[in-house]
């Protein structure tokens, strides 16, 4: 490794530790970290898991966590493309050469965000909860780290809590609305109309307040998004217009039903070997 990389990565986890959180919209998914278990976060691309692991972390700070113990790392940062090309090793090279007194004598707290963007990721992650003091937080994207992929690759060494985008109650907290409790005559009407709101711009929290135009452009990105790269680049699709045509087909039939009957398909499969 050169020196010029382990600085570069002194210098990525110091600007981390110095960031204000944005925590935003508290969300209900409450977590419980298992010892000697890793725990991986993962949702649908643009749902706020950055934003609750941010929330993870100031509640450690909260509790008196001192925050040279929180190792957080965004791989989606371009500066840590570098690292790629090199054992994640560094990474704990990096941070105990900045605190080496803390190394077995106090644990550390990773938190790794969008970590499936880097190859190999699993036996990093393995490794560092056998060998250090530390617990492990991750975040991915669900379209390439889905339960029962976490389940194989990290040979039971992780938990997965899956994280959604806003409920109406966490869309309510958005707006500041207080829906608990009685409704005076004032706060039934706010809540009628959040929820219209909520019914016609959905739960995605970047979105939320946007005026129409650009919630349509924005949800338009993201469909584009998870359709190209977690279906069509994943899977290496030979044919994408197929998937794009089946793809806005479902979208203009929603809460329809799919299903193709077993004779129907024998007669398909028919036809197909004539």
């Amino acid at each position: 490794m050169g020196p010029a990389v382990q600085e570069m990565l002194k210098e990525i986890i110091l600007d981390y530790q110095e960031i204000e959180l944005a925590t935003g919209v508290p969300r209900e998914l409450r977590i419980t970290p298992v010892s000697d278990k890793a725990t991986i976060v993962i949702g649908v691309r643009r749902c706020g898991k950055s934003t609750f692991m941010f929330q993870l972390m100031k509640r450690l700070l909260d509790a008196d966590i001192p925050r040279q113990n929180i190792l957080y790392l965004n791989f989606f940062d371009d500066r840590l493309h570098q690292i790629r090309r090199e054992s994640l090793g560094v990474i704990m090279e990096a941070y105990y050469s900045l605190y080496p007194e803390k190394k077995q004598t106090e644990k550390l707290y990773c938190f790794f965000d969008e970590i499936q963007a880097v190859p190999g990721w699993e036996p990093f992650v393995d490794r560092i909860m056998r060998t250090e003091n530390c617990e492990v937080y991750l975040t991915g994207s669900s379209a390439r780290m889905l339960s029962t992929e976490i389940a194989t690759q990290m040979r039971g060494r992780a938990l997965s809590w899956e994280l959604s985008p806003f409920s109406f109650r966490e869309f309510c907290a958005f707006l500041e609305i207080d829906g608990n409790g009685p409704l005076s005559a004032k706060r039934r009407l706010l809540v009628q109309k959040a929820f219209e709101a909520f019914w016609e711009s959905g739960g995605f929290p970047e979105v939320a307040g946007l005026e129409r135009y650009l919630r349509i452009k924005i949800h338009q990105e993201y469909f584009n998004a998870v359709l190209f790269r977690d279906l069509v680049e994943r899977h290496d699709i030979s044919h994408p217009r197929a998937v794009i045509d089946l793809a806005h087909r479902l979208v203009d039939n929603t809460a329809s039903l799919y299903q193709k009957k077993a004779d129907t398909l024998e007669l398909d499969n028919a036809r197909v070997s004539c």
